[in-house]
């Protein structure tokens, strides 16, 4: 196919047909015996050689280096700078640097150089679009100066680079883990006990052994013996996050589809929950690779879960119980899921305790609209009462997601 793609553009080149007429006019001087079309053919294949030696030439002897940072943010520009030179006496003209950029809605990317003669810096900014693990490169250098005749180039050598496109994350200052379901915890308040702080439950009498560094002064002075604050131990939260990535629940395109919604909620509350102390972890089955990490803190730990995010996709036909199912294994019933749903209907998918029958704490779930994503404007009717579901985040394409998550 690509051979007949590069034939057919041959043929739509002026230079085959400029050719042509020359052959055709050195063949009407001959049987006419006419000197001024002898000229004229002559001229005309003078033109087509020239047309075709000298982009040859005007690429030879160019260098060009990309540099580029090995990470951004989905939708962050970034600063591409390119180095190039060139040796011999004369400039070069009208070079095209064509740059591979799979982040970008197309997947090539062109800049013109009018003229370069030595040396010459030059930078360009650019908007990532699409997040991942992005292999860029390599660069082509191509030429059709001075007649547009004919086009030609090379591969630079030792051009590729690696980038990595992180998932945007959406404002969020709370994520709320503290049991809004109403379910039972065994007795411990689901919170976060970051650098080892409790939670305060009221005042009591003192007791030896007692840190003085709890004694409540006011109401010591009020009773008149040593009153000390009381505090209650904190359990850690474990939250996992649970991405469906079968296809066929994937609706919408690009950066407006619901799977990339759930990634940008994903990265959103993971980043959230960690600034707040909680562990957090990811499963993600994908055709031909398991995307786990187990429940954890810290910055290092949100840029692994980040690295991770940035790299899944829906590429999957598993089923989302399955994959419900294995997540649970993986983390335990201690761990709270966070699950993503796909409605094309007017039902409701099935809680967690419907599909594993063991876990101790309901899930949260987010339910998204799929006739919003598919580009039907049809709104269910009882999205108001879903809304009001503890745990449950109804989501649309075009939401607000800051609202949404932070009310």
């Amino acid at each position: 196919m690509s051979g007949r793609a590069d034939t057919a553009a041959w043929w739509h080149s002026p230079g085959p047909w400029l050719g042509l007429l020359a052959l055709g006019i050195l063949l009407a001087a001959w049987n006419q015996g006419i000197a001024q079309l002898y000229q004229l053919g002559v001229l005309l294949l003078a033109t087509l050689v020239a047309g075709y030696l000298l982009p040859r030439h005007n690429t030879r002897g160019v260098a060009v280096r990309r540099e580029l940072p090995a990470e951004a943010t989905e939708g962050d520009e970034i600063e591409v700078r390119l180095a190039l030179s060139c040796t011999g006496l004369f400039a070069r003209y009208m070079l095209q640097v064509v740059d591979r950029l799979p982040f970008l809605d197309r997947d090539d990317y062109s800049v013109l150089i009018a003229r370069l003669a030595g040396r010459r810096p030059f930078s360009y900014r650019i908007r990532c679009e699409r997040r991942g693990h992005h292999r860029i490169g390599p660069l082509y250098l191509r030429s059709d100066f001075p007649l547009a005749l004919h086009s030609t180039g090379h591969a630079v050598p030792d051009s590729s680079a690696r980038i990595v496109v992180l998932p945007r994350r959406f404002p969020l200052t709370n994520v709320d883990l503290t049991g809004r379901s109403g379910y039972p915890t065994d007795g411990h308040q689901i919170a976060p006990a970051s650098r080892g702080h409790d939670h305060y439950a009221g005042i009591r009498e003192y007791r030896r052994g007692d840190s003085r560094r709890h004694i409540h002064w006011r109401a010591s002075a009020r009773r008149g013996e040593w009153i000390v604050r009381e505090y209650e131990q904190l359990e850690n939260t474990e939250l996992l996050l649970v991405l469906d990535s079968n296809g066929a629940a994937n609706l919408g395109e690009g950066r407006e589809s619901s799977f990339e919604y759930a990634v940008r909620i994903a990265a959103s509350v993971a980043g959230c929950a960690l600034a707040q102390g909680h562990r957090v972890g990811l499963y993600c089955q994908m055709r031909e690779q398991l995307h786990w990490l187990a429940p954890d803190r810290g910055p290092l730990h949100l840029r692994r879960l980040l690295e991770a995010l940035a790299a899944v996709e829906a590429d999957s036909d598993r089923d989302y119980g399955e994959a419900i199912r294995a997540a649970f294994e993986h983390g335990g019933r201690q761990c709270r899921l966070m699950l993503f749903h796909t409605r094309t209907g007017t039902e409701l998918p099935p809680l967690l305790q419907s599909v594993v029958p063991g876990a101790d704490l309901p899930p949260l779930q987010v339910l998204f609209d799929g006739p919003s994503f598919a580009g039907r404007s049809a709104r269910p009717a009882d999205d108001g009462h879903l809304a009001s579901r503890p745990g449950l985040y109804c989501v649309r394409a075009g939401d607000n997601l800051s609202g949404i998550f932070e009310s």
